[in-house]
């Protein structure tokens, strides 16, 4: 049984990234939270520990590369995640007025259909699916990032049941002055490099969660907008035609349609801009983070082999995502488009076929998320995973 938050029959208007608002709200960069004091002092601090988490892991994978190759690398694979997770704080904090705007209009416009039972069939189904997908997003970085402290915890108790001393480093490889790694201050440090992992974690989550509900919320508003031109144009008696009355008042709904399908491209423009350098980054580093994990596979064994699948999984499912919200915004223009076509257009007015035809080429250039380079979809997660084999390939051939 899945808990009461991840069903349908959960209130709509608590989905609504449901768990972005969770994960960004912990270290306060959620874009709707109230801005106090205490807020902005806990996002600073929390972007301090992640800014230098990046920079002692990268000195430590760096420092140790022509010493030891799996050490530099068992360092080098998560500081690529932490300083993704840097670019997307900083993105989340940089448009956080454009992001709050956003969710904003989305959340208006998606309770204004309600008011039949197919169109609220959409809603709960989709915003029920990205609620589940955001969940399972954080629990993968959850298990990802405990699964460092729980290997580096595991190791020194197994050291110690051999009767060999306790090794004071931290869950992911970082250079810290040597105070930091003795008593009694190593604790504290244990913890703050646990946390780091965490933030980690959150900005994945809140950064992927608003890419991928936005476009489902999107989506909700397409079919909405499908259901409403098909009601509006059905014809009873295709061999009657409508009366002057009739075809106006639908010329005044259609040009209302038109309206609302504009401002969802309009919306999807703008998220563009807003994600572009999240999803850019995302993309160029996650077949490298990939590969880099199927590496440090190969070269560890006992409970690092786990930490990496875990890390690889993780991956992967956020890779996944970003496509499926791009397929699905792509798919919900081409129904739209086949919809309003196969609607009774043909028995309006030539007014109307004209507007319903100028509807159907507008929903035929289908609407993307757009990347330089590439939008995601379906089709670019195959081309990521084409590229990621070539990499697990050469690794072998190199190991």
């Amino acid at each position: 049984m899945l808990p009461r938050f991840l069903t349908s029959s959960y209130p709509m208007e608590h989905h609504y990234f449901m768990v972005p608002k969770f994960a960004l709200s912990l270290i306060g960069f959620y874009p709707e939270q109230k801005r106090t004091v205490l807020v902005k002092l806990w996002s600073f601090f929390n972007f301090f520990i992640l800014i230098y988490g990046c920079y002692a892991e990268a000195y430590y994978g760096i420092h140790y590369v022509s010493i030891n190759i799996a050490t530099a690398l068992d360092a080098l694979c998560p500081v690529a995640s932490s300083i993704l997770s840097l670019v997307k704080m900083v993105a989340i904090w940089w448009y956080q007025d454009e992001l709050r705007s956003l969710i904003e209009r989305v959340r208006y416009l998606t309770e204004q259909q309600q008011r039949s039972k197919r169109k609220l069939g959409h809603k709960k189904r989709f915003y029920t699916l990205a609620t589940r997908l955001t969940f399972l997003l954080l629990c993968c970085g959850f298990c990802t990032s405990t699964s460092y402290s729980v290997r580096h915890l595991m190791d020194n108790i197994l050291r110690r049941a051999h009767g060999k001393d306790w090794i004071y480093e931290t869950p992911f490889k970082m250079i810290f002055p040597d105070p930091l790694l003795r008593l009694p201050l190593y604790p504290i440090t244990y913890i703050l490099v646990h946390w780091h992992g965490y933030i980690t974690v959150v900005c994945f989550v809140g950064a992927d969660g608003f890419f991928l509900g936005f476009c489902l919320y999107f989506t909700v508003l397409l079919l909405c907008l499908q259901d409403d031109v098909g009601d509006l144009l059905e014809v009873e008696n295709i061999e009657k035609s409508p009366s002057a009355a009739e075809e106006a008042r639908i010329v005044r709904e259609m040009e209302k349609l038109v309206d609302r399908h504009n401002e969802v491209a309009e919306l999807t423009e703008r998220l563009s801009g807003v994600m572009v350098e999240i999803t850019l980054a995302h993309f160029v580093t996650s077949s490298l983070i990939i590969g880099t994990s199927v590496v440090d596979i190969l070269l560890f064994s006992g409970l690092g082999i786990i930490v990496y699948v875990v890390y690889t999984c993780a991956v992967g499912v956020e890779i996944f995502l970003y496509c499926l919200g791009g397929s699905h915004i792509m798919e919900a223009c081409s129904n739209l488009a086949r919809s309003t076509f196969s609607s009774h257009w043909y028995g309006h007015s030539v007014r109307v076929q004209k507007m319903t035809l100028l509807m159907v080429a507008r929903a035929q250039r289908v609407l993307t998320i757009k990347i330089p380079f590439f939008s995601p979809s379906l089709e670019t997660l195959t081309s990521i995973l084409r590229f990621t084999g070539s990499l697990i390939a050469l690794a072998k051939s190199v190991i």
